[in-house]
């Protein structure tokens, strides 16, 4: 087949430019995060705010998937996450795991917080971490130290699961905090509830006033990007 090509100069400088643009393509497809859910996939988030559930109502609802708090800071457990957990498996979703962070905390004892509750679990959704304003305490140190701590938080993570985790986090957060302090490799769950985000993004949690059968009250609703 190359002696074919060789006796035909202007084929062969096309297969080189197809074989170019074909590597390009990888290239870029292999920097971008790899996809968590299929394409418009629906899922909801739930901590011990949700208050008990009711798991057989709830897996009536068309789901795919499910993130539970496990937990904050460096010595908080959400008291419902294992019960969750548990109940949300048997229903066959897709269930991950996230720890809300502190940035006025210490990186490396929040990971091995969110790391004694999380058992390394094959076909589970990566980690995810919570990075928002609201609840949050201010960070000590300055900005280039509580980046420092963020980045020793999800570095022991990526070790202990061997996936980089998800980054949950707002507009306003992202903005202030994360843009060009390349964090671009993590899958980003963005909060963006006047429609839909226009970052590149795994996860939009597009509601946070979904009503579903089996939870009392609002819920949060996701749905995987397209």
């Amino acid at each position: 087949m190359l002696a074919r090509f060789v006796r035909r100069p202007w084929l062969a400088a096309v297969v080189l430019l197809l074989g170019a643009c074909g590597s390009g393509r990888e290239a870029a497809d292999a920097s971008a995060p790899a996809r968590l859910l299929p394409p418009g996939a629906e899922g909801i988030d739930l901590s011990h705010h949700n208050g008990p559930v009711d798991w057989g109502r709830l897996g009536t609802e068309p789901l795919d998937f499910v993130y539970l708090k496990a937990t904050e800071g460096t010595d908080h457990t959400d008291p419902r996450f294992q019960e969750n957990w548990q109940a949300a498996t048997r229903l066959g979703w897709k269930v991950g795991a996230y720890h809300f962070y502190l940035l006025c905390h210490a990186g490396a004892p929040q990971a091995e917080n969110f790391i004694r509750q999380v058992e390394v679990r094959p076909g589970t959704l990566p980690p995810a971490v919570d990075l928002e304003h609201a609840h949050n305490c201010k960070a000590h140190g300055g900005r280039e130290a509580a980046l420092s701590e963020l980045r020793a938080f999800l570095g022991a993570l990526e070790a202990e699961y061997g996936t980089l985790p998800v980054i949950y986090t707002t507009p306003a957060f992202h903005a202030e905090w994360l843009a060009g302090e390349d964090f671009e490799a993590h899958p980003v769950w963005i909060r963006s509830l006047d429609g839909a985000p226009a970052q590149r993004h795994a996860i939009w949690q597009y509601s946070m006033k979904g009503r579903l059968a089996g939870v009392e009250g609002p819920v949060d609703l996701n749905r995987a990007a397209d």
